[in-house]
């Protein structure tokens, strides 16, 4: 997954049991939000800027993945949202710098 030891992996599931048993798992790093939910028999990886919640943040933010609800699918759920950052970390970056108010 990483490119190089900058691009570090940030997003991890504890695990499947705590993902069925709670139906999800969020996290931020830098300026970005990111969730683990599960939905329709998969898990979904699901990131949005900072500082809005996820329900309260416009929807063009929103970028979403569906994954097999596996440990495979897991492993790729995580690696997806790292690489969302990683691709326009500049951009999450600056939006954790920018002031809330």
């Amino acid at each position: 997954m990483p490119q190089n030891s900058q691009q570090e992996k940030f997003a991890v599931i504890p695990g499947m049991t705590m993902i069925r048993a709670n139906k999800s798992y969020s996290g931020s790093h830098s300026g970005m939000q990111y969730k683990f939910r599960l939905a329709d028999d998969e898990l979904e990886a699901v990131v949005w800027p900072w500082p809005w919640c996820l329900e309260k943040t416009d929807p063009e933010g929103v970028v979403s993945a569906r994954f097999a609800l596996t440990e495979e699918g897991m492993r790729q759920a995580e690696d997806w949202v790292c690489r969302q950052y990683w691709q326009d970390h500049r951009r999450w970056d600056k939006i954790r710098q920018a002031p809330m108010w």
